[in-house]
């Protein structure tokens, strides 16, 4: 039975409707919750540490100016804001990749697919060496989640090694309102790996089905080609 490492999205989970399709179509898939999505981020102590500490920090202003340091705080905090989101996607993602390096330090798997921020996660645990198996990458949010964290836009899957790369199925949909297909396009380009284009949305409504999954996984393996 073929094993699956599924890397859910920034909203999803183990139990979303990709990994149960392909549950149901027999294949053996391990999925790990990841600290990802607004409500588990900010449930992060690291967060909630950041929060208190700046709760704090216009109390203390408030008590000794008044009104004055009462906007003066909640004024530089609100310019602080996206410094802070950023460093939050980025905490969130390095906790959701080490989630992930866990799961396969834990168990075998056959092949790794990952789902928009999954596929981002995915993408790092190729470049990093973590994983250099078979991958299928589903719209990946890569260039998305490096803009976010105000970091750099991750290495197009030339940098692999090609006998790592031939074995990366990115499969991205063209009316993807979410992550534009070029981002997916620059990530294949000059390398081994397949990017498949299909008529469909960022959760891959229409096309995502378990035997469709299923297809793909077989693509990566190298079972059976896709016309």
């Amino acid at each position: 039975m073929t094993r699956v490492l599924f890397v859910h999205g920034l909203e999803s989970g183990p139990t979303g409707r990709k990994p149960v399709s392909l549950r149901e179509q027999g294949y053996d898939v391990e999925s790990e919750l990841m600290p990802c999505g607004r409500a588990r981020a900010l449930r992060d102590p690291a967060v909630i540490a950041g929060a208190g500490l700046t709760l704090a920090a216009i109390s203390w202003a408030t008590a000794r100016r008044g009104l004055r340091g009462l906007v003066g705080g909640v004024s530089l905090a609100a310019a602080l804001g996206p410094l802070a989101k950023a460093a939050i996607t980025r905490r969130t993602f390095s906790r959701s990749v080490a989630v992930q390096r866990r799961a396969l330090a834990r168990s075998p798997v056959d092949v790794v697919m990952g789902s928009s921020f999954g596929g981002a996660v995915a993408l790092r645990l190729l470049q990093s060496g973590a994983w250099s198996g078979p991958t299928v990458l589903l719209c990946p949010a890569h260039e998305l989640v490096a803009a976010r964290g105000r970091g750099a836009v991750p290495a197009p899957l030339s940098a692999l090694p090609p006998s790592v790369a031939e074995r990366v199925l990115v499969v991205h949909a063209r009316q993807d309102a979410v992550v534009p297909i070029e981002h997916s396009r620059r990530l294949v380009a000059g390398s081994r790996a397949r990017l498949i284009e299909v008529d469909d949305d960022h959760p891959l409504t229409a096309t995502s089905s378990g035997a469709q999954l299923g297809a793909w996984i077989d693509e990566a393996l190298g079972r059976s080609p896709i016309a």
